[in-house]
């Protein structure tokens, strides 16, 4: 049973890594789809490629508020808050699942691709909500995967900062805590002021896969 149950109106940070620590984008195009996958459910409530009827029933983003994600060769962060019972896992259902059945189908293997079936750290504090945001957007810098987090493509961070017009993400939710001159660029400050710092750390207390045991 998870340790952690998702009450409507909280904030949860979401995350998975392959099994084996296995990687589970092995190119653009994998994230691209995990991407569409994303925004199909948000959309729609189907994972199912092809034309789908918009139904505001059925469409997850009722459901739940998608606030930033970032996506890793070998696992990926989600920052979300619930908004109807159950919201979350079946989000999150549909999503590791329909990537899972694209990715084996693509690479002719069968089985598990995510390690568990997925972990959740609950955010109880606005100081906390902001912090793993930043966390969230600092991976790629974290994991010398690129200088620029900017041109990061498979991040919100470009969203957060005004860059991509049709985003994923309820930015506002973190953007409403900068309040003087400009949120965007008060927010790219609040970020790379810690990327010096991210870089030398190893650990996140209660943050990483390592310490949270799968329930």
């Amino acid at each position: 049973m998870r340790s952690v149950r998702f009450a409507s109106g909280e904030f949860y940070h979401l995350f998975n890594r392959g099994v084996d620590k296995r990687k589970i984008f092995l190119r653009r195009s994998h994230y691209k789809r995990f991407v569409e996958t994303i925004r199909r459910l948000l959309q729609t409530g189907s994972a199912t490629p092809g034309p789908i009827p918009l139904d505001k029933k059925k469409a997850l983003k009722s459901k739940l508020n998608f606030t930033c994600y970032c996506l890793m060769p070998n696992h990926y962060h989600v920052l979300v808050r619930q908004l109807d019972e159950n919201g979350i896992t079946e989000f999150m259902h549909k999503l590791n699942t329909s990537y899972t059945k694209y990715f084996n189908f693509a690479h002719k293997r069968t089985g598990r691709l995510f390690e568990y079936t997925f972990q959740a750290v609950h955010i109880k504090t606005d100081e906390q909500l902001l912090h793993v945001s930043r966390y969230i957007h600092l991976n790629p810098i974290v994991g010398n995967i690129t200088r620029s987090l900017r041109g990061y493509s498979f991040s919100s961070y470009p969203e957060y900062l005004g860059l991509v017009r049709d985003g994923l993400c309820r930015s506002e939710e973190i953007l409403g805590f900068f309040r003087e001159g400009s949120a965007k660029k008060a927010y790219q400050r609040f970020v790379m002021d810690q990327a010096d710092y991210a870089k030398r750390l190893h650990e996140i207390e209660k943050l990483t896969f390592d310490e949270i045991k799968p329930g």
